[in-house]
């Protein structure tokens, strides 16, 4: 274990390595910087000239005049579905004649790469759409956008916001950016299988899942065919994901983050980690062979499988396939304190001059109007991050009951570590708690959790 991690998360991180108004712009790596014309045709583009000027003091009058014109760039991924569309109609209404051009990354890692070697340079972005880990780890050439959301007319109202997207990109009493899209991380539930079994609520405490859990597999223990054993309960994670061991940690009484220092080996953490280990000594929950957990839900084989928002359509199809008609659900990680990790993408404007910073926020304070943010999370079947674009997708919500289930659970929202080493330090967290299983029963939570705090020791200094 010891060197297997390392190892792992190198491997990871290598690995991840139609208006004419809007330019959008696909870059490949190591590719050489290209404008798309009106015409179709590409063109060398010519890298920013703009030097970091002071900023004005944000106490905060904007004064929208000084940005008419202007151009403005930003650099996103390519899975942000409907940011291209939205971009366009912001440059064919805004008053201003602003012009927001798109530099579109194949995917997060290559962004974020692209962007920190123009901070080297005078080719930066103005705007960058991007993981709130990311963004702290540019927190020197990013502006504090604090002020900006506090103007009573260009601002952004914070109590709209749940605290846990806001606070994500905070750090020091700095708002290096806003959330402007997010997804969480249940557990999937089989209601009518729980029914059947005897239960009418789904678990909230950890005491209520293991009973649970150990109902379904003792369903399968009762037939005649021992090869089957092993099934029911919880069908634990198959793949190497931070998302639900931190889910299992916060709601289990644990944390792997304080006062600046990451520690995985703590008692909270090993009796966390313990009640899981026992559960699968019990029988209770196991690990499959396939490489995903949707048709064991559907089949019975389990009756709780872990997923994220954008998993809820291949769920749905496995019930199809399985031509089952079970009632399913999403919930909570149970525990002392139920909990639903939300992660996904913050909106940043670099520091540059005062023209281009307002030019840059009034497209980020329009993105996050409500009647953007619906169509921005209709178009990602994600979440959007304000409670009146929540209201205007109530409907959409009526109409997909387990995409509604997640939304209303957002009160249980729990953000992750704010630093910008968060991005290593959940490759040791995901890995961790896939080994610990696929190692079971020769490996315990306290040593893995040892071998975790050993990892990441040598990746963040």
């Amino acid at each position: 274990m010891r060197r297997l991690l390392p190892l792992v998360i190198v491997a990871a991180m290598l690995l991840g390595a139609c208006s004419p108004e809007i330019t959008l712009i696909t870059r490949q790596p190591a590719s050489t910087p290209t404008t798309e014309s009106p015409s179709g045709q590409s063109t060398a583009a010519p890298a920013p000239t703009r030097t970091p000027s002071p900023s004005p003091t944000p106490g905060l009058r904007l004064n929208p005049d000084v940005v008419k014109g202007l151009e403005v760039e930003a650099w996103v991924s390519g899975d942000v579905p409907g940011l291209g569309q939205l971009a366009a109609d912001f440059n064919g209404s805004n008053p201003w004649g602003l012009n927001i051009s798109l530099v579109s990354y194949p995917n997060l890692n290559l962004l974020a790469g692209a962007v920190s070697a123009s901070l080297e340079s005078d080719s930066r972005p103005d705007i960058v759409l991007a993981l709130p880990e990311q963004l702290l780890g540019w927190s020197d050439s990013l502006l504090d956008l604090a002020p900006y959301a506090a103007n009573a007319e260009f601002g952004v109202a914070r109590e709209a916001i749940p605290p846990a997207f806001w606070e994500q990109s905070s750090l020091d009493g700095a708002q290096y950016g806003l959330p402007v899209i997010r997804s969480g991380r249940y557990l999937f539930y089989n209601v009518t299988w729980a029914r059947e079994l005897g239960f009418e609520a789904a678990p909230q405490t950890w005491e209520d899942f293991r009973a649970q859990a150990c109902a379904a597999n003792a369903t399968w223990r009762a037939d005649a065919d021992p090869t089957n054993d092993g099934f029911g309960g919880l069908a634990l994670e198959v793949t190497s994901n931070w998302q639900t061991p931190y889910g299992w940690l916060r709601a289990l009484g644990g944390e792997v983050f304080a006062e600046g220092v990451y520690t995985f080996e703590n008692d909270q953490n090993a009796a966390a980690l313990e009640k899981l280990a026992d559960l699968r000594a019990e029988g209770c929950a196991w690990l499959p062979s396939t490489l995903t957990n949707f048709e064991h839900l559907a089949a019975r084989k389990a009756l709780f499988v872990s997923g994220g928002l954008g998993d809820l359509t291949d769920q749905r199809a496995a019930f199809s396939a399985a031509a089952s008609a079970d009632e399913w659900t999403v919930i909570a990680f149970p525990g002392e304190t139920p909990v639903v990790p939300v992660y996904r993408l913050d909106v940043a404007v670099f520091r540059s001059d005062s023209g281009h910073e307002l030019a840059a926020w009034l497209f980020v304070q329009w993105l996050l109007k409500p009647e953007n943010q619906a169509r921005l999370a209709r178009a990602s079947g994600l979440f959007p991050v304000s409670d009146a674009a929540f209201e205007l997708l109530r409907s959409d919500y009526a109409a997909n009951p387990q995409k509604g289930a997640a939304a209303g659970l957002l009160a249980q929202a729990v953000g992750y570590p704010r630093s910008a080493q968060w991005g290593l330090a959940n490759k040791v967290l995901a890995d961790g708690f896939l080994y610990l299983f696929r190692a079971f029963p020769n490996a315990s939570a306290e040593s893995v959790l040892g071998q975790m705090d050993a990892t990441v020791g040598d990746l963040v200094k």
